[in-house]
């Protein structure tokens, strides 16, 4: 698996990029910051993209892709993935005719540019040869995690969330070689973190204590960049662990 990292803040800043996170080249996680992190070359390899939940830093380049491809005239249709309260958001929020054109009929129904599929929790289904399956998260609302696997070879991102003590158990059996988790807060702010969904760096490690096998590698993405130096410290305390922050531009190879 090659990943490029094209977005890992929890913020919206000069340099920084919104999450998003592109599988070889089709398999786009999350759309906050897409479009200003690939050509439109690169755009156009897409074909499916999984969303974690509705926020808008997680989806605003969905429209803006969604433009590029029909303004270049070339014929494409991308498939958007996630559970059905996520779907439901996107179209009636987002797609809606007027925060922005429904393209999932433009030009029309049979040829449009973005195709909504609802998937299920816990049921995983092939893309490439990926096995990709979806689990519940702790966020303010309706969001899910993803497991990707290929072969021997497994990659948990979790999108934004809170602590999620019952997740662990699902990966009882299983090692896990990359975890991309949030932390968004130091953890001073740990109530803050708390009552907005999101992760300090104490908050996580106390999480990892219901995770059987530990990660080989852990990377750490939503921080925002106002606390970023303060949670670098916090995390060097768990020497024990693989761990680095993501920044845009980022290659992980699994």
């Amino acid at each position: 698996m090659i990943i490029k990292v094209l977005g890992a803040s929890g913020s919206d800043v000069a340099g920084y990029h919104l999450s998003s996170f592109l599988l070889n080249s089709k398999i786009l996680f999350d759309a906050g910051g897409v479009t200003g992190s690939l050509s439109f070359r690169a755009q156009h390899k897409i074909e499916h993209i999984f969303i974690t939940h509705a926020h808008l830093d997680h989806i605003r380049d969905i429209p803006f892709l969604a433009d590029n491809l029909i303004v270049s005239g070339k014929s494409k249709t991308i498939k958007i993935y996630s559970i059905k309260e996520v779907i439901d958001d996107i179209k009636k929020h987002l797609l809606n005719q007027r925060l922005w054109p429904d393209f999932t009929v433009i030009p029309d129904v049979k040829n449009s540019i973005l195709k909504l599929e609802i998937i299920q929790e816990k049921a995983p289904f092939l893309i490439d040869e990926y096995k990709i399956t979806a689990y519940r998260m702790n966020h303010t609302v309706p969001s899910v995690g993803y497991l990707i696997e290929k072969n021997d070879k497994s990659l948990f991102y979790t999108g934004d969330t809170g602590p999620v003590k019952n997740l662990w158990e699902n990966f009882s059996d299983k090692k896990l070689n990359v975890l991309i988790i949030e932390v968004s807060f130091p953890n001073k702010m740990k109530e803050l973190a708390i009552k907005t969904g999101h992760l300090t760096a104490e908050l996580f490690f106390e999480d990892l204590k219901f995770l059987n096998q530990r990660p080989e590698k852990i990377f750490i993405t939503h921080i925002k960049p106002f606390y970023r130096k303060q949670i670098e410290r916090e995390l060097k305390r768990y020497s024990g662990y693989k761990i680095k922050i993501l920044q845009g531009g980022e290659i992980i190879r699994i």
